[in-house]
Formats: structure tokens, sequence, C-alpha cells
């Protein structure tokens, strides 16, 4: 027994040792670790400097412009106002200007008369018309521009057009109790024309033709150029001749 188990475990021991033996090559041992030079061993420094030079360039000229544009709008809201309210003096110039040219291009046309008082060996004398006379006006109280001014009573109109004519007439006295006083607008197409009836108004005296009163026209008339107007009224000795109480005016539309 003694014998067989000793081959046995020779057996077995020589079976284990042989199965450390392979065919296979033993694994390579582990590279030595080499020395590297420092230039290799140091870190690499990437362009942080120059990146953070331009994020502050960026940073500065952002608020450079944030701090331009709210200067602008400020300023721009309070400046405004200011210039809304007070006077331009540039435009005031222009606009005197324009008007100066305008009416260099386009020169006003009017008349404004006043009554004159006639001569004492007229003043009860009819017109050669027929019938009434034709009131004589006073040029050194009167205004006329670009109109005409036609033997003592008649204003020529020099430029055709539409016109507004006015006359207010007032009289003091006369005429038959009772029965209103009447003035006259006539117009003449012409120096030899026929005097025609334009616009007439009336206004009465009252009781005992005592009190003044006022008979007052006007109205918008096409008018050629040469047409003549003049004020017609029935007797001179009745018109009030005080400074303003008798006119008689035109002008272009």
């Amino acid at each position: 027994m003694t014998p067989h188990w000793r081959a046995t475990e020779s057996l077995s021991s020589t079976t284990m040792i042989n199965t450390y033996q392979t065919s296979a090559f033993p694994p390579q041992p582990p590279p030595r670790h080499t020395s590297l030079p420092a230039e290799h061993l140091a870190p690499r420094r990437g362009p942080t400097r120059a990146v953070v030079r331009v994020l502050g360039l960026v940073v500065v000229l952002h608020l450079l412009l944030s701090c331009g544009g709210f200067y602008y709008l400020y300023t721009g809201r309070m400046i405004s106002p200011l210039e809304s309210a007070k006077p331009n003096e540039e435009g005031k110039i222009s606009a005197q200007t324009s008007e100066r040219r305008s009416e260099k291009a386009s020169p006003k046309v009017m008349a404004g008369m006043t009554v004159k008082r006639p001569p004492s060996d007229i003043r009860s004398t009819p017109s050669r018309s027929g019938g009434g006379q034709y009131l004589q006006w006073n040029m050194d109280h009167s205004i006329l521009k670009n109109v005409g001014y036609y033997w003592a009573s008649w204003l020529k109109v020099q430029q055709p057009g539409d016109y507004y004519v006015y006359a207010r007439v007032s009289f003091s006295g006369g005429g038959t109790e009772g029965m209103p006083l009447v003035s006259m607008v006539k117009r003449k197409h012409n120096d030899t024309g026929k005097p025609h009836d334009v616009m007439k108004a009336y206004c009465s005296l009252g009781n005992h033709n005592t009190g003044p009163c006022t008979a007052s026209q006007g109205q918008v008339l096409s008018l050629q150029m040469g047409n003549l107007l003049s004020v017609w009224v029935e007797n001179h000795t009745w018109v009030d001749y005080e400074r303003g109480a008798t006119t008689f005016g035109m002008f272009k539309l």
C-alpha cells in the first residue's frame, strides 16, 4: 500500500509540475520608464491673454455704445419740447420772406374811400344821369391799391376778377316823412357806358325825419377790366359827412 501511494503521489507531483509547462511565449516585460524632455512635460499655454483682451474690448465698446444711445435719447427728449416751445426765428424770417414774395407776385387790389363834402354850388344840383347825385371821395383819407379813380366819384377796375364791394351811407335828415332813404351802388362797363344798379339799401329816419340812419350793403361781384363803380343817393344834403360815417370800398378775392 505504501509503495503504491508513493507512486501515485509521485505521479501527481509530476503531473502538477508539468502543468506549468506550455508552448506559449511568456508575456513581455513592461516598458521601462524613460525620462522625457522638460519641454514635453511643461503644460502648453493657449491664447488666453489675446482672448481676454478681445473680450475686454468688446465689453468696453458695448458700454460706450449703450451710454451713447442713452445720452442721445435722453437729450433728444429734453431738447425737443424746448425747441417746440420757443419760437423759431428762422421759420418766422422765411415766412415773412415768402409773404413778401407772394405780395410782389400778386399785389393787393383794394380801395377804401371816405366821403367828401361837395362844393356848395353843386350840393343841391342833381346829376346829369337824372334824379340823384353820385358821392365824391376824399383822397386825403382814402386808400387805393391797383384801382383807378375816375371823375371824383368812380372807382375803375384795373384787374378783372371777383371783388367784394361794400358801401355804407349814413343820412342825417331830409326826404319825405315816413319814406325810407335809399343808396345804390351803380356800375358802368366802360367810360361811356350807361350806369346800372348792382346793389341797393334803405334806411328810415324815424318819426318826423329826425335822427340818423345808415344804409349798408355788400356783395361779391365779378368785374371786368375797365368797369366803373360809384355810390348814388337822392340828394347830397341828406348825407352825413362826419368822418367814418359814409364809406365805400372794394377788394379783390
